[in-house]
């Protein structure tokens, strides 16, 4: 469908009436024009960010200029200046959407279950056979397997580690009881998203086939817990 469109102001974005990108299953437009205008920007966003991935695993991060994924997810340079510092920004966007899913998944736990069972659930949780808002359920795997054969990754995938830790760890203390801030769930949190990358590159190094990496994390993270349970 064709909408008109106006030029944008000052780092807003534009070309959003386009083809989509890569092919994913997308949520229905809201109805209200500013909510609507406000689903056509994370849309894009998440255009140009999946653009990148792709074009990353296929030809290598250095291979890849930022004409190239505004080609392909069908916007202007412009436009992905408007959304994104750098390529490797782009990229490494989608897992500050799966750390906010994180939180709301442990949220979303029975009030009386056991932390570390609450914990190993809304982890394993990112890990299951659906796609999550918009991203495939292979994606945040992926994303894990090209930060360790990218270095230009490392920044960027760092600070997502921080948003990961830094969600969750709000999502701890509001379960526990605790002050945003304090010591117990920092760390809690800190030692969950360790054991979840530490699974993932145990599980990266075995031959194939591979136990599922679903379970390897489980494993990962139940250690963690009982690791800090035993030191506490």
């Amino acid at each position: 469908m064709n909408t008109p469109t106006t030029s944008p102001a000052p780092g807003q974005a534009s070309d959003l009436d386009r083809e989509p990108g890569p092919a994913r299953i997308r949520p229905s437009q809201p109805h209200t024009p500013a909510r609507r205008r406000e689903w056509q920007q994370e849309q894009t966003r998440l255009d140009l960010a999946l653009a990148a991935f792709s074009l990353a695993q296929e030809h290598g991060l250095a291979n890849v200029r930022v004409p190239q994924i505004a080609a392909a997810a069908g916007v202007s340079t412009r436009t992905f200046n408007n959304y994104f510092p750098s390529k490797e920004a782009a990229i490494a966007w989608p897992a500050t959407r799966r750390a906010d899913r994180l939180a709301t998944s442990l949220a979303d736990r029975p009030a009386g279950e056991p932390l570390g069972d609450s914990l190993v659930a809304a982890v394993t949780s990112m890990y299951g056979p659906d796609e999550i808002d918009g991203l495939s359920a292979d994606w945040l795997r992926e994303f894990r397997a090209l930060v360790a054969a990218e270095p230009a990754l490392h920044g960027e995938a760092l600070k997502t580690t921080g948003v990961f830790e830094a969600a969750l760890a709000d999502a701890i203390a509001l379960r526990i009881g605790a002050e945003p801030g304090e010591l117990e769930p920092l760390v809690l949190a800190a030692v969950v998203i360790g054991a979840e990358r530490a699974a993932i590159r145990y599980w990266a190094r075995q031959p194939q086939p591979a136990p599922p990496l679903v379970d390897v994390i489980r494993t990962a993270v139940r250690l963690g817990l009982q690791g800090a349970a035993t030191t506490a």
